[in-house]
């Protein structure tokens, strides 16, 4: 009986849009990493994890840990951002045991893969748009967003995996045109 709940579970987790499109984001980063020779460990559990990746170098003198967001950025503002309950644990995480922790967003909006080290994207930054100054990191109700002038570049997606990204998109709202 239990295990028939357990499975009932993870069929209705791995049914979810978002955890479809979270997957599709998180192959496309493993293929990034694997490409430039390292080895990304996932979890072997269904359902919620800690994060998503441990990445280890295969001379194995480089670990870190990575979450991918499979999520654009923000149609007004020039950031994206993660839920802020997520961002505290990773500063748990980096502080206690002293591991990096670099934040992966799949962004079918800009048609690439960027990112960088939480320890970077926490710094303040102040960023000059639209004739105000926003500072971040920027704390709104559940989310801190972080400035896109902070990520780096890592990769274009192809049509192909763009399109099944916003096949996948939970927005209510279509994205704006730059």
């Amino acid at each position: 009986m239990v295990l028939a709940m357990i499975g009932e579970n993870l069929m209705t987790w791995h049914e979810k849009t978002t955890v479809k499109k979270g997957d599709l984001g998180e192959s496309l980063v493993d293929q990034f990493l694997i490409s430039r020779g390292m080895i990304p460990y996932c979890p072997n559990v269904g359902g919620a994890h800690p994060f998503d990746r441990l990445l280890a170098s295969r001379d194995k003198k480089t670990i870190c840990i990575a979450d991918v967001k499979a999520k654009a950025r923000r149609n007004h503002y020039p950031d994206t951002g993660i839920n802020k309950k997520n961002y505290d644990e990773y500063l748990f995480i980096m502080e206690k045991y002293n591991v990096p922790v670099f934040l992966f967003f799949v962004d079918e909006m800009e048609g690439c893969i960027y990112g960088n080290y939480l320890n970077i994207l926490r710094q303040p930054k102040n960023v000059e748009y639209k004739n105000k100054i926003l500072k971040y990191p920027l704390s709104q109700n559940t989310i801190i967003y972080f400035p896109l002038c902070l990520m780096r570049d890592i990769c274009s997606l192809d049509e192909k995996n763009i399109e099944g990204l916003r096949r996948l998109s939970t927005r209510n709202h279509l994205y704006k045109v730059k």
